[in-house]
């Protein structure tokens, strides 16, 4: 689930929220009392992964200095909290984010993430989630107004099975006297990871006693297991289920028992599913010798059902050889896992 820490200033903020996991770094370029620079946003970011995506937030400004201050800040996005209209986002080279808190406006936008929010967006205002139904719009979007540490896991639990909910966004609601509060905002991004883990590992909880009544016994691998061995947040994207050879060539009636759950097939080469916006991908567990050095037989099996999950140190086996993976581009994200692994095994 993508997590948008906005409104930062500070280099502490910036690590604060890199460092827990945050997705998206929201920084003011307009008039605010939170408002920077572009060229201080460069230097606030200038050791941000690449996969962290750095997000420039305006109100009404003139086009070129939007061009302007993508070119110079090397913004991923920009977020718009203006009148702008689709003659202006065209105009732009990345990707946008449109601030919206009249919902019946939505339908003039194409090819943009909404955000949903009060109409005085940054100032901690809250507008009626349960307002929105699933019908309202077909966008991705973020939601925000007035969230904070406390209401979050609210929030996801309600947006959860809105297929396009994309994330949560939080300026205000991490702040003590108007300034970025660092431990609120590892509070917040904790809270809503914990509230998409819950979400994720109930959905495969689901899945797994499907399996076992045919005689399956899944290997639940990725963060989802992480999390669940260590206790630290993960903020799992999605499940990863792995089965023995003898199941996983079975592939036809995997997809059958998948399609029973109401998941449909979206990538057969990658054996990835969907429904809403959980997304469930299946390998051969055997293959975790030569890939991670792991004994799939030496795993046990979890005391919350009939499924199987490596240990810590498997963990730490898989996410070393996750991070030099290739194919996994040095994903940020493995990389803070493997952290916390090797600190909780070092007894930190």
């Amino acid at each position: 689930m993508n997590i948008k820490i906005c409104g930062l200033r500070t280099k502490s903020a910036v690590d604060e929220a890199v460092k827990n996991g945050a997705t998206h770094l929201g920084f003011i370029l307009s008039k605010s009392r939170r408002q920077i620079t572009p060229e201080e946003l460069s230097v606030l970011t200038a050791d941000v992964p690449k996969s962290v995506k750095k997000v420039g937030v305006f109100v009404n400004e003139p086009i070129e200095f939007v061009k302007n201050a993508v070119a110079t800040a090397g913004l991923d996005l920009v977020q718009l909290h203006g009148d702008e209209d689709m003659s202006y986002i065209r105009q732009l080279s990345v990707p946008v984010i449109k601030a919206v808190s009249d919902f019946a406006k939505t339908i003039q936008y194409e090819n943009v993430i909404l955000l949903l929010d009060s109409s005085s967006g940054g100032s901690g205002q809250s507008f009626d989630w349960q307002s929105v139904s699933s019908n309202d719009f077909k966008l991705p979007f973020f939601v925000a107004g007035g969230l904070n540490p406390d209401n979050v896991v609210n929030a996801v639990q309600y947006f959860q099975d809105f297929s396009n909910f994309y994330g949560v966004d939080v300026s205000s609601g991490v702040e003590t006297d108007g300034v970025k509060d660092l431990m609120k905002i590892r509070a917040f991004i904790q809270s809503a990871s914990l509230a998409r883990y819950d979400y994720l590992l109930t959905a495969f909880q689901t899945i797994s006693q499907k399996l076992n009544a045919h005689g399956i016994i899944p290997y639940l691998m990725g963060s989802i297991a992480t999390q669940l061995v260590t206790g630290f947040s993960t903020n799992p994207d999605d499940i990863d289920i792995q089965l023995r050879l003898s199941d996983f060539v079975q592939f036809e009636r995997l997809s059958v028992l998948m399609e029973e759950l109401g998941y449909h097939l979206i990538d057969l080469h990658e054996h990835k599913f969907e429904k809403g916006n959980i997304h469930v991908g299946f390998a051969n567990v055997e293959t975790l010798e030569s890939y991670a050095n792991v004994d799939f037989t030496a795993l046990s099996k979890s005391e919350l059902g009939e499924f199987y999950l490596p240990n810590l140190q498997q963990n730490i086996k898989i996410y070393e050889a996750a991070i030099h993976d290739s194919w996994r581009n040095g994903k940020h994200k493995d990389k803070l896992i493997l952290e916390k692994l090797k600190a909780l095994e070092n007894g930190n």
